[in-house]
């Protein structure tokens, strides 16, 4: 998905670090860059309402998710390619 991230030079960056529970493991995701810190906050909340629990008899949320994760900030040095 592309994403316009013509930010100025060193200016602070943020990305999404999502923890999914597959059956076969854990895979970590990386989501980003963005330029605010709510627009990451809210990839980690997504895919945390996303894979949801869910009960199997009345299908309600049960509380837990099979995501988890945070964000990370950091600087981006624009240079010449």
């Amino acid at each position: 998905m592309a994403r316009s991230i013509g930010m100025a030079k060193d200016t602070t960056v943020f990305r999404a670090v999502i923890t999914k529970q597959y059956k076969d493991g854990p895979v970590t995701d990386y989501e980003g860059p963005y330029g605010s810190i709510g627009a990451a906050r809210a990839r980690v909340s997504f895919w945390t309402n996303y894979l949801a629990e869910r009960d199997e008899d009345t299908g309600e949320r049960t509380g837990k998710s099979r995501a988890s994760g945070y964000v990370e900030q950091g600087t981006v040095t624009w240079t010449p390619a």
